[in-house]
């Protein structure tokens, strides 16, 4: 019963949990979740598109 307990961050699975990707190897998910979704995703700013133009 390790209700308290947190849980390790080796993640063992070899999907994605964000985007649902499926890969062979866990140390592949892991390099994916860091390049594919640790930094902010770029908003595409069109000329225009401000709310005051």
């Amino acid at each position: 019963m390790d209700l308290f307990k947190r849980k390790s961050k080796d993640v063992a699975d070899t999907e994605c949990k964000i985007c649902h990707m499926k890969f062979s190897d866990p140390e592949r998910t892991m390099r994916h979740m860091v390049k594919a979704h640790s930094n902010p995703q770029k908003n595409n700013r069109r000329i225009g598109s401000a709310k005051y133009s």
